[in-house]
C-alpha cells in the first residue's frame, strides 16, 4: 500500500517540502512546493511566521493524516560529537554514551534529548555520532508544529541529514563536503563515512545582503534585488566578496578541523541552498578554498523536467529529509525521544490496524491453502496404500480385503516369517580371532576391519614360533605341551587355526608376506558368512 513521506525544511526565508511516494516498487518524488516566510526590514524572520508558512504549505499540498512528515532542528541548537568507545561497552552503550556526552555538552544531559547512530564497529572499538539538544527547545518546536497542524514522525538534525540525500560515491576516497548556504545560517557537512564532521555557521545570505544595503545606502529589499541581479560582478560583486570572507573562513576552519580530528581530506565541495545560487559564487569559493566546487542538483526524478536546476538545489535538505524513510532506523538521528516520542494518531492507528488485518487475512488464506495441499497429498497416499492392501490380500486370500479385523482373523494361527539374524556379530568375531590365534605366535595386530561378508586382518609376527610351553607331569618333570610341535610358519599356522572357524569363515587368502627387520608382515582377506 503506497503512502506519502514529506520532507519539510523549516527555512528562515521560505519553507520547502518534497513529497516522496513509498510503494512496493520503490520510492519516487511526486511533488515539490515552497512557501515564503515574511521578513522584517532587516531581513530577519520570526519562528511563529515560519510555522504559519509551514501551515499554509501543508494545506497547499493537501496532506492527509496518513502522510508521514520528517522535519529537522537547526544545527546550532544541537551538540553533535563523534566518539569511540570500547567494544566491551556494547551492551551498555546508551548509558556509556550518555556519561561521555555529559562531560562535553554545555548543559546537563538529564535536561537534554539524546540519540546516536553507529558509524563503525571493529573488534576493539565502536565509532558513533551523538546528538543532544535541550529538551525544552525540542519540545517548543514540536508543540509549535502540532499547533500548526503538523505532527512530525521524526525530528532529525539538519546538518546530519545531508548524508541521506547523497548517493554513496563509487570511489570510497571521494570525500564530499556539502555547503548549504541558507538565509541566516550555513550548514557544512563533510561526508567521511567513518569520521563525518558537521557544523552550522550563523552566517548566510542575509548577512551579505545587509552588508550590501549598508555600503550602498539602500534598504534590504533593494539590496537583495541588486545581489540577485549582479552576483559577484562589478562593484556589487566587490562588496559581496568582502562580506563573504567571514563565511569562507568558517568553511576553511571546518575543513581543517575535520583533518585535525582524524578525518580524510575533502576532494570536492557540493554547493546548495538559496544562498548558493549567487552568480559566480561557485568559482569564487573554488579559488578561495583550493577545491573543486560544483552546484549540487539532487535527483528529483520526473520533477527534474518541471523544475529548474536552481529549484532542485533549493530543495536539497527537504529532499534528504524525505529520504529518511528509505534508510534504516539505526542510521538516522531522531530527537523525538522519551516523553517527546511520536505516539501516532487515530488515522495512523487505523491504517496500522487495517494493514495488520490484511496481513492476518493473508496468513489465514496461506494456512488454508497449505492445509488443503497437505490434505490432498495425504489423501493420495491413503488411496495408494489401500490399493496396495487390496493387491496383497488378493494374493493371500484369493480376493481383495480391506477390513482390518477380518484380515487379522484370516491371518490368525499363521506364523510370520522371522527376519534372519546373524549368528555371530563383529564382537563375536573379535573374540574368536583372539582365541584362535595360537599363543606361540608373537603377533601384533595393525589392522582389523570387519565388514559385512568380509574381514581384513593385517599384522606382524616373528619369523619363527616361540619355544613350546613346558608342563609338569605327575612326577614333577617338565615336558613340552602335546600338540604344539609343528613345521608351519607363523602365518600358515594362523591361517590353519582360523580355517577351523568354519561357522563364519568360508575362505582365507594370505597376501604377500614381507620382511620387516627380523619380523614378518602379512595381510589376510577372509570371506565370511557373518556378521
Amino acid at each position: 500500500m503506497a503512502h506519502d513521506v514529506v520532507g519539510l525544511d523549516l527555512g528562515s526565508s521560505e519553507v520547502k517540502a518534497v513529497v516522496v511516494r513509498m510503494a512496493l516498487r520503490g520510492a519516487e518524488v511526486v511533488r515539490c512546493e515552497s512557501e515564503p516566510v515574511p521578513l522584517g526590514k532587516d531581513g530577519k524572520s520570526l519562528w511563529p511566521d515560519v510555522l504559519q508558512a509551514a501551515k499554509r504549505l501543508t494545506k497547499k499540498l493537501g496532506l492527509t493524516a496518513e502522510a508521514t512528515v520528517h522535519c529537522a532542528i537547526q544545527g546550532e541548537l544541537v551538540s553533535t560529537r563523534r566518539m569511540t568507545v570500547p567494544s566491551s561497552a556494547a551492551k551498555q552503550l546508551d548509558q556509556v554514551l550518555k556519561f561521555e556526552v555529559d562531560e562535553v555538552i554545555p548543559f546537563d544531559v538529564d535536561d537534554a534529548v539524546f540519540d546516536y547512530i553507529e558509524i563503525e564497529r571493529t573488534a576493539d572499538q565502536i565509532g558513533v555520532v551523538t546528538a543532544a539538544a535541550l529538551h525544552a527547545e525540542v519540545a517548543r518546536r514540536i508543540e509549535g508544529l502540532e499547533e500548526a497542524g503538523i505532527t512530525p514522525r521524526e525530528l532529525g538534525v539538519a546538518t546530519l541529514s545531508y548524508v541521506l540525500g547523497v548517493d554513496t560515491p563509487a570511489d570510497p576516497d571521494d570525500i564530499l563536503a556539502i555547503v548549504d548556504i541558507g538565509h541566516e545560517r550555513t550548514n557544512i557537512a563533510i561526508l567521511d563515512q567513518t569520521a563525518p564532521t558537521v557544523r552550522t555557521a550563523l552566517r548566510g545570505g542575509r548577512e551579505i545582503t545587509a552588508k550590501l544595503a549598508e555600503v550602498g545606502g539602500v534598504d534590504f529589499s533593494k539590496a537583495e534585488a541588486l545581489k540577485q541581479q549582479y552576483g559577484l560582478d562589478g562593484k556589487v560583486g566587490e562588496v559581496l566578496k568582502d562580506a563573504l570572507k567571514a563565511q569562507v573562513r568558517e568553511i576553511q576552519q571546518t575543513l581543517k578541523g575535520h583533518l585535525a580530528s582524524g578525518g580524510r581530506a575533502a576532494k570536492r565541495i557540493l554547493l546548495c541552498g538559496g544562498g548558493g545560487q549567487l552568480n559566480g559564487l561557485a568559482t569564487y569559493l573554488a579559488d578561495e578554498l583550493g577545491l573543486p566546487v560544483e552546484r549540487f542538483e539532487p535527483t528529483l526524478g520526473a520533477l527534474s523536467a518541471m523544475k529548474s536546476a536552481d529549484d532542485n538545489n533549493r530543495f536539497f535538505l527537504a529532499y534528504a529529509l524525505a529520504r529518511r524513510e528509505t534508510t534504516q532506523r539505526n542510521k538516522r538521528i531522531d530527537l523525538r525521544q522519551g516523553d517527546l516520542a511520536f505516539r501516532g494518531d487515530y488515522e495512523f492507528v487505523k491504517r496500522r490496524i487495517g494493514g495488520m488485518g490484511i496481513l492476518a487475512l493473508l496468513v489465514i488464506l496461506a494456512w488454508i491453502f497449505a492445509s488443503y495441499a497437505e490434505y490432498s497429498v495425504l489423501s493420495d497416499r491413503v488411496a495408494a496404500q489401500q490399493a496396495e492392501l487390496s493387491d496383497r490380500t488378493k494374493q493371500l486370500f484369493g480376493k481383495p480385503e480391506s477390513d482390518v479385523e477380518r484380515i487379522k482373523e484370516k491371518l490368525s494361527g499363521q506364523k510370520a516369517e522371522q527376519a534372519p539374524m546373524p549368528s555371530k556379530d563383529a564382537f563375536d568375531i573379535v573374540v574368536e580371532l583372539s582365541r584362535r590365534i595360537p599363543p606361540e605366535v608373537v603377533h601384533d595386530v595393525e589392522l582389523l576391519e570387519i565388514k559385512p561378508k568380509r574381514v581384513t586382518l593385517r599384522g606382524t609376527v616373528d619369523a619363527e614360533l616361540k619355544a613350546p610351553e613346558l608342563s609338569e607331569d605327575v612326577a614333577g618333570a617338565k615336558t613340552p605341551d602335546a600338540g604344539t610341535g609343528t613345521d608351519l610358519s607363523p602365518t600358515d599356522l594362523i591361517k590353519q587355526k582360523l580355517e577351523a572357524f568354519s561357522e563364519c569363515f568360508t575362505a582365507i587368502r594370505v597376501g604377500k608376506v614381507t620382511a620387516v627387520e627380523e619380523r614378518r608382515r602379512y595381510q589376510m582377506d577372509i570371506d565370511s558368512r557373518c556378521p
